[in-house]
């Protein structure tokens, strides 16, 4: 590994294949609405960064899925290559460059309606986070939004010595040179000295439980989280008072969790932060009762605050899409004070007014219409915990045409490729702009239907049974047991087809227009 580029972040090993709604600009605009606060309503000339991308997965599924112009950086090369090469497939309007931040600084770029940092403010150098502000200073117009996630202080407070622990046996003292097997190595020494019970692991009694959570982990993750030459921790009034000098506002969060304190604070903790009148002050506060080791902020540059009855307006006219059958809906909801029972008498109607209009996007408006015995707010309620679930998402107001075949062309691409992998566990959700979470086997489920037009669950799961075959790979039943037997795969995968059609997924993903 080379040092004259990397800056101390490990290179040698590509990062993983997720994807984060959080980046989607949509999204970022519906939890502005929640919060109140006003961000443009243009529909046209819109343009949007994401600074370290990684494999490019988000910033693929963002361009594709929504009018707009998308930029971005990786300094990994790989990871360039790879974002550039799933664009192709899509023809969405991108520019992906493989540009460390300072050379992103000094190259000619549009103003952005949105910046996004996901995992990289914690991971880099100083001299690094003041290229960034500079950057944002610099290319973020006016009513702009910034995305930033960081480590917490307060919840990585107790297991900052764990980290430190992995990170000297990593680079000093493993016995081998291979990425993998000296993270594996870092995790076993490190368990074996807590369980000599050291002083230290007598003051964390949860020291050990934080090392055999990670060993579940993929090391390729380990590695770029935990293990490179930055890592630091953030308390939120840091991170506020440093983007306050670059004309930025705390505007809310991408976590739907900040709607749903009743689930996880209790009346008497509510009420304790209720009294305190500073804004960023509670808001830290908070992070003390909830633990909080991540943060996911918005910021924008220029605050304007809504009127009470233009934000109900607003919301009003958003339309939802319900993303599962009324049949497969939750009955409870866990938060950090247990299990909650979703109310029967809310959920169920709503999601068998979905049905019955065969999943058809709504409006809140709508919905206040076609259910009048529920109110707004128990409506709207009710659609931010589907949405927190990822069982619902807030609509777009306009889908072009373009939009519709890039979206299209990506998600073809993506069944394509779940014949050789698991890497892209995610759709193109052109009716929203954001990613639809799937596994490998509904890729290969949609693609034997939309692409082979295959019909029945026996059909849909011999298809996908052909190709794990091919690849030689043998199924875990619920269990994590290997089924090694085909008859015993196939059975399995018959029962997942037959779920997988009782819960309309079909039936969504026409309506979503995934496939054309």
């Amino acid at each position: 590994m080379t040092t004259n580029w990397t800056d101390g972040y490990h290179t040698d090993v590509n990062y993983t294949y997720g994807y984060y709604r959080d980046l989607s600009p949509n999204f970022q605009k519906f939890c502005l609405l929640l919060n109140g606060i006003e961000c443009s309503d243009s529909l046209t000339d819109h343009h949007h960064c994401e600074l370290g991308f990684g494999q490019g997965v988000s910033i693929n599924i963002h361009a594709a899925s929504n009018l707009a112009h998308f930029y971005g950086t990786d300094f990994n090369p790989a990871h360039a290559a790879h974002a550039n090469l799933m664009a192709e497939q899509s023809g969405a309007l991108h520019h992906f460059y493989d540009a460390s931040f300072e050379e992103l600084l000094n190259t000619d770029l549009p103003q952005f309606d949105s910046i996004s940092l996901h995992g990289i403010w914690s991971w880099i150098s100083h001299s690094n986070q003041t290229v960034l502000l500079k950057f944002i200073r610099k290319f973020l117009k006016p009513q702009g939004i910034v995305y930033i996630s960081y480590n917490c202080l307060t919840g990585w407070a107790a297991n900052m010595p764990i980290r430190e622990l992995l990170h000297s046996h990593f680079n000093f003292n493993s016995t081998s040179i291979q990425p993998i097997q000296k993270v594996q190595q870092a995790l076993a020494f490190s368990q074996s000295l807590i369980e000599q019970q050291p002083k230290f692991s007598q003051s964390n009694p949860h020291a050990l439980d934080k090392i055999q959570d990670l060993q579940q982990q993929d090391p390729n993750y380990l590695i770029h989280e935990y293990l490179n030459q930055d890592w630091q921790c953030f308390s939120f009034q840091q991170i506020v008072r440093t983007l306050e000098e670059i004309k930025l506002s705390f505007a809310g969060s991408t976590n739907l969790d900040v709607h749903l304190d009743d689930i996880h604070l209790s009346q008497q903790h509510q009420a304790f932060l209720k009294q305190i009148e500073h804004p960023v002050f509670k808001e830290q506060c908070r992070d003390y009762f909830l633990n909080t080791q991540f943060r996911k902020d918005l910021f924008i540059r220029g605050k304007n605050i809504l009127p009470a009855l233009q934000v109900q307006q607003r919301l009003r006219q958003t339309r939802f899409v319900l993303l599962c059958a009324a049949e497969a809906l939750p009955t409870t909801i866990t938060g950090h004070l247990g299990e909650f029972n979703l109310l029967q008498q809310i959920y169920k109607p709503l999601a068998e007014h979905f049905k019955c209009i065969q999943y058809k996007s709504q409006s809140l408006f709508e919905l206040e219409h076609a259910l009048p015995h529920l109110n707004y707010a128990q409506l709207l309620n009710a659609l931010v915990i589907l949405c927190h679930l990822n069982l619902a998402q807030p609509c777009q107001k306009k889908v072009s045409s373009s939009t519709l075949a890039t979206s299209q062309a990506l998600n073809r691409y993506i069944l394509e490729q779940a014949s050789y992998h698991q890497n892209y566990q995610v759709l193109a959700n052109p009716m929203t702009g954001i990613g639809l979470p799937i596994s490998q086997i509904e890729a290969l489920f949609y693609r034997a239907h939309f692409v082979e037009q295959l019909q029945s669950s026996a059909q849909l799961a011999e298809y996908a049974q052909q190709h794990f075959d091919h690849l030689s790979w043998h199924l875990l039943d619920a269990e994590k047991q290997p089924l090694l037997e085909r008859s015993a795969s196939l059975n399995y995968l018959t029962q997942q087809a037959e779920q997988f059609i009782q819960q309309a997924k079909l039936l969504i993903a026409k309506q979503l227009s995934l496939f054309g």
